[in-house]
């Protein structure tokens, strides 16, 4: 199997520098289960930065100025493509589910300082287009799917998984991750290489709508999809276990995380342990995807003592 560091050294190169961080989750430690933090939220963009690379790259060989995407209006795709467009100098146009009427989030906010053109996308023409999976383009503009979520994403996670297995070979048992379209978690088991299990947790609400892109659901060779931890579904309200859980956390360990993805999936993490899943002496890896720029638009916060607005805004 040809290394990553073949292919693109500065990119395995910035995965390799990802750190590790131990937290403390009640249930791990109790069941005797240690828990790593991989930090790739200290990233713009955090694992949007993976799966960006290999798509800009294909965009300026092909010969195309303008970047052609879609998302919600909290989207951290979306928020990430802005400002990578703006840094490579590439145009860029963003369909958005939704309305033209509705209030700008603080995500479409920074899309428009980075030059974007928003078009508003109702909802059920918006899942119409997902269902495609394609849109009128003019000769000189480069799609990139919800989420990144095609075979260049998945080349880019591919990275995520390949710097855990040359930092710990086969001294993980699994290396857990919140899971949208899937891709992530898809492009990471490639990088494992067979050296731990991945586990996505769907931040979705039901089996059957767990993913718009097309890489199947439920189990497949090296990974698994879980389902029933996303509490009333994708960016609701949470419940107050939830939202307790949340303050502790980042009380606790230091570390901000976001409601909508990193969140569910710890969570996740936390009764899986309480469960029996793992052995005593297991460790796991969880992966922070980033994702906290959408924090800003989550009307629940967890009144953490943590003061970082800073990272709030990062991509």
């Amino acid at each position: 199997m040809l290394s990553p560091q073949h292919i693109a050294p500065e990119l395995a190169q910035r995965a390799l520098e990802v750190k590790h961080q131990p937290i403390h989750l009640p249930n791990c430690s109790a069941a005797g289960v240690e828990v790593l933090l991989r930090r790739d939220d200290i990233l713009p963009g955090g694992n949007k930065f993976y799966k960006l690379h290999f798509n800009l790259l294909a965009a300026r060989e092909s010969g195309c100025d303008t970047l052609v995407s879609m998302g919600g209006a909290h989207s951290n795709h979306l928020h990430a493509l802005g400002i990578a467009a703006q840094e490579q100098g590439f145009k860029l146009r963003v369909l958005v589910r939704g309305y033209a009427h509705m209030a700008i989030t603080p995500t479409l906010a920074d899309l428009k300082a980075a030059g974007a053109i928003i078009e508003f996308v109702g909802h059920s023409e918006y899942r119409e287009l997902c269902q495609a999976g394609y849109i009128r383009l003019n000769p000189n503009e480069y799609f990139l799917p919800e989420g990144g979520a095609n075979a260049h994403g998945e080349e880019g996670a591919r990275y995520i998984g390949w710097a855990i297995e040359q930092h710990f070979g086969t001294g993980v048992s699994d290396v857990v991750m919140a899971a949208g379209t899937g891709s992530t978690l898809k492009g990471v088991t490639q990088g494992l290489n067979g050296c731990a299990g991945a586990l996505g947790v769907s931040v979705l609400k039901g089996a059957a709508g767990s993913s718009l892109y097309r890489n199947g659901c439920g189990h497949q060779p090296g990974w698994k999809m879980l389902w029933g931890f996303c509490g009333k579904g994708y960016g609701r309200p949470l419940a107050a276990p939830m939202l307790a859980f949340w303050r502790e956390f980042e009380y606790n360990n230091g570390v901000l995380i976001d409601p909508v993805y990193t969140l569910k999936m710890l969570w996740a993490l936390n009764q899986l342990a309480r469960l029996g899943y793992w052995r005593q002496g297991a460790r796991i890896v969880a992966v922070h995807t980033g994702g906290l720029q959408g924090r800003r638009g989550f009307k629940q916060q967890p009144e953490t003592t943590i003061n970082n607005t800073a990272a709030l805004c990062a991509v």
